[in-house]
């Protein structure tokens, strides 16, 4: 089955994106999440349906940094920021060595489908969530994945002992926002 066919049927899912979802404990994988018309938190495992294509060599920033755009590859409308809306930590190598390409591959894998509204792509790796919350019809696009990841990087730079913490960019004008987080934080 093609990805853009278990992507259509997730569209059935959504009722009102809450203001945050919970993430559950999930294996490594890719899902598209929503809540159903009772407000129950409901997930479709698209994993199997996503090549594994390694991303391509662009520079991912782990270190921790000073806040400026130095970096900034896209033009983010206006209103656009970064946030760190603190919680639990996660391991910086299951986010930098696992789960950054696979969030790549699996947006990618998407091919510019427009996610319907109210529903967020997620990437599991060990303990990092990279995810997009589409709060209306949105698309997931790579180059926008990367600049809102090394922009929140850049204002996120919380490292110690290996981990690191929570961030996303929230992006109002296009009711979208691009993070990273641990299982089991609240996000969107």
């Amino acid at each position: 089955m093609k990805l853009s066919s278990i992507l259509f049927s997730s569209a059935a899912f959504g009722s009102a994106l809450s203001q945050t979802i919970q993430l559950p404990e999930l294996p490594d994988g890719s899902y598209i999440m929503s809540l159903d018309d009772d407000g129950k938190l409901t997930w479709t495992d698209i994993t199997a349906n996503v090549t594994s294509s390694p991303a391509p060599a662009i520079p991912k920033r782990d270190a921790a940094g000073s806040s400026s755009r130095i970096h900034k590859r896209f033009n983010w409308p206006s209103g656009t920021y970064p946030w760190c809306p603190g919680g639990d930590w996660f391991l910086l190598t299951d986010f930098y060595d696992h789960g950054w390409d696979a969030f790549y591959a699996t947006c990618a894998a998407g091919g510019g489908y427009k996610f319907p509204r109210n529903t967020v792509l997620t990437e599991y790796q060990g303990t990092s969530v990279s995810y997009m919350c589409a709060y209306t019809t949105n698309p997931c696009n790579v180059n926008e994945w990367v600049d809102a990841v090394n922009w929140a990087a850049g204002n996120c730079h919380g490292r110690s002992n290996g981990w690191m913490e929570p961030g996303y960019l929230h992006v109002p004008a296009w009711n979208k926002r691009y993070g990273y987080a641990k299982a089991g934080s609240s996000i969107c």
